[in-house]
């Protein structure tokens, strides 16, 4: 039987493993360094090395030669904690047979067919198997080193090294007036000057990551989404080219997946992801400069496949850098809004059944395998605004009043989209949401970069309900991608009106 006890001891085990010499139906040898990549997969819910603390899922070091369900300060399901008492230890032939399918383990292993794992990753390939486990092998809490290399975006390194170590000399920053931003949920801004006044500022932002059940649509299709502080997309933040942002972000304990965040008005390491990694129950502060104007997005960026997963799963949000001037026309004459509203657009890629019905998951990350799946379709189930279908109509609707500017800023963190204002047009239209560069004038449809956030300020001149959608009109219609503006005031005739209506005449 695949689970008999292994005499192999456990460091002679992982001699074997990295030499490709273990592991049942090997035929290739294991790769090392391609099991590190493979790792990747497994890091939303677990972490291995130096300093690796439990998340998601329990440390890894150590794990070949380790009793199961016994790494300390973790809570294991009852099944795996049986199979440890029974007397389960990790060999590389029994993690072998564990990742082809966990919950069939430990089925044949306690000889209950109710026995189950709650381990959302599976690796079907045998060679990718190999790979994996003779990576964690070499990783032993006494041997692993850390060579200040981080990684985020994939294949994407960050070395660590480069950042100095700061002493007590005192900060010039510091001198500089800290203010506190209050967040608050789309589509509105946070209380905000269009022009800067005085030094630059040090402005203090704090970001809570909550993992929580959301409903997509008006039939009930539920996630478990993971947003920043609450929110699809996340709250938006407002500062002036040359402040500096404070930014603590927030991973309580009460989550279950490691989470980190990259803002694309940063510069350098990765745009903070890569020293902002944090698992459940820890905070991390950055303090950035805003060097750059214009409207930015930002979004979670953990390692490989999780970063599109967190970002189609609604951790997407935006940061507008505004000129210190405020913004200015083609001719720079200043530009001034009276409203401003934020229409994230987002899209998700809901697992499906064999009956096609939406499947349900009882915790975050339980849909990992099957969410890669969809993504990896390119086909999304759903393309919506501000987090569920309808959310900025009826109720939800943005409103103005004739004679008022209105500027409209829209992001998209993964696919291109077409922002069309039915009825309206751009009177002055930043399409790259660079405010250094002049903006268009008089469009009647923009074009917004999957991973940018496009800027549109219109003057409303009729009343009435306005469609503003994307103008791909199948994503529109057929998948949610639209909204409805409300404008009151008087009617002007000379702009439109209708003539006659009646039979065709002969």
């Amino acid at each position: 039987m695949f689970y008999k006890k292994s005499n192999v001891s456990s460091r002679l085990a992982a001699v074997l493993v990295v030499a490709g010499m273990v592991c049942a139906g090997s035929s290739h040898g294991a790769d090392v360094e391609n099991g590190k990549r493979v790792f990747k997969e497994c890091s939303a819910c677990h972490q291995a090395g130096e300093g690796a603390q439990n998340a998601f899922g329990p440390v890894l070091n150590n794990i070949v030669g380790r009793k199961a369900g016994s790494y300390p300060g973790y809570s294991y399901s009852g099944d795996l904690s049986k199979a440890g008492e029974k007397g389960l230890v990790w060999t590389p032939d029994l993690l072998f047979e564990w990742l082809d399918d966990p919950s069939i383990f430990l089925k044949s292993y306690l000889g209950d067919n109710n026995a189950a794992s709650n381990m959302p990753v599976t690796f079907p390939d045998k060679q990718r198997r190999e790979d994996v486990i003779a990576y964690l092998a070499t990783q032993t809490e006494a041997d692993a080193k850390d060579d200040g290399v981080l990684m985020s975006h994939g294949e994407t390194p960050f070395d660590a090294k480069l950042m100095p170590n700061h002493d007590a000399r005192p900060d010039p920053v510091d001198k500089l007036q800290h203010i506190r931003q209050k967040l608050v949920a789309p589509p509105m801004l946070p209380m905000h000057s269009q022009k800067a006044t005085g030094e630059p500022k040090v402005v203090e932002i704090e970001l809570t990551v909550e993992e929580k059940q959301w409903v997509l649509d008006g039939d009930g299709t539920e996630i478990w989404a993971l947003t920043y502080n609450g929110s699809i997309p996340a709250p938006a933040m407002v500062v002036h080219q040359g402040d500096y942002v404070e930014l603590t972000l927030k991973n309580p304990s009460t989550n279950l997946l490691v989470h980190n965040i990259d803002l694309h008005a940063v510069t350098g390491a990765l745009g903070g992801a890569a020293i902002t990694t944090i698992s459940p129950g820890n905070q991390v502060t950055i303090r950035f400069k805003a060097t750059k104007s214009g409207s930015f997005l930002y979004h979670c960026a953990p390692e490989g496949s999780m970063t599109p997963y967190h970002v189609t799963h609604g951790m997407t949000g935006m940061i507008l850098v505004l000129p210190r001037e405020g913004l200015t026309d083609d001719k720079g004459q200043p530009l001034v809004y009276d409203k401003a509203f934020y229409i994230g657009e987002n899209d998700f890629y809901v697992p499906r059944d064999d009956k096609g019905d939406y499947k349900q998951y009882s915790r975050p990350g339980e849909d990992l395998t099957d969410w890669i799946k969809s993504m990896r379709t390119l086909t999304p189930t759903h393309v919506v605004f501000n987090g569920r279908v309808g959310a900025l109509t009826g109720k939800g609707a943005m409103t103005a009043n004739v004679g008022e500017n209105v500027l409209f800023l829209h992001m998209q963190a993964n696919r291109d989209t077409r922002p069309h204002l039915i009825g309206g047009h751009g009177d002055y239209v930043w399409e790259t949401g660079s405010f250094a560069s002049p903006p268009l004038k008089d469009v009647q449809t923009w074009f917004v970069r999957g991973g940018s956030v496009g800027a549109m300020l219109y003057r409303f001149k009729q009343p009435g309900v306005y469609a503003y959608l994307n103008h791909n009109l199948i994503e529109a219609v057929e998948f949610g991608a639209a909204a409805h503006v409300v404008v009151k005031g008087k009617w002007d005739d000379d702009l439109l009106k209708k003539v006659s209506q009646g039979p065709v005449s002969e």
